[in-house]
């Protein structure tokens, strides 16, 4: 009978070393998202830690390092919906053990306001992507400092306010607003992948429906 405890308590211990731990890395988040951040965190399934190192400048504002060893794939679906619930879009990597944190399942969450303290500028013309509606894809939008200018396919041009207001670019439309989340996807093309700016809209508004797209420029350059 004590054999029989003592295998269940070694097997016990076991499944806990063999969990794996989800390391997180954040930079220049406001005091608002880390809150948001923390909550998220503690309501999914894997242990955590934070670590306080900087994140590398190669990585975009949202990225899941996943070690190529083990894969969850419903934990990281987790991860990769708190990023979403902040406004950011997730970028999926893989790494191998010979970097220490990153074995047995391990997971990186990098999280970062990648334009605190610094000038931002938005690209000048864009076009309309992922719209709910299709027949307002590829529209072009023009920026000026003050203003997003809309060219819908009856050819009228609406103008808009906008400004960049906490790490999200914000479209104001009669009462209310959209919301867009900026990252820098590589984008397939005939070309090859390409990069880009994409600012993804981050709530839907039941009118105008031009307004539930998302906005990209892609560099062939």
């Amino acid at each position: 009978m004590k054999n029989g405890i003592l295998i269940c308590v070694l097997a016990l211990l076991l499944a806990a070393c063999q969990q794996p731990t989800v390391y997180v890395f954040s930079e220049n988040l406001q005091d608002e998202q880390r809150n948001q951040l923390d909550a998220a965190l503690s309501e999914q399934n894997l242990p955590y830690e934070y670590v306080d190192l900087e994140i590398p400048s190669d990585f975009g504002e949202a990225t899941l390092l996943l070690s190529s060893d083990k894969i969850y794939q419903k934990e990281t679906e987790q991860l990769a919906t708190i990023m979403q619930g902040l406004g950011y879009e997730p970028q999926v990597s893989y790494t191998t053990r010979s970097n220490h944190f990153y074995g047995d399942g391990n997971i990186g969450f990098y999280l970062k306001n990648a334009v605190a303290g610094t000038t931002f500028v938005m690209p000048k013309k864009l076009r309309t992507t992922q719209c709910s509606e299709d027949k307002y894809n590829d529209l072009l939008v023009t920026f000026t400092d003050k203003y997003a200018d809309f060219t819908l396919p009856s050819g009228a041009v609406v103008r808009l306010g906008w400004e960049f207001l906490y790490g999200y670019v914000v479209i104001y439309y009669k009462n209310y607003s959209q919301t867009y989340s900026h990252s820098q996807p590589l984008v397939n093309t005939p070309f090859g992948a390409k990069p880009s700016d994409t600012y993804r809209f981050t709530a839907h508004v039941n009118n105008p429906s031009w307004l539930d797209c998302s906005l990209q420029i892609v560099y062939m350059d």
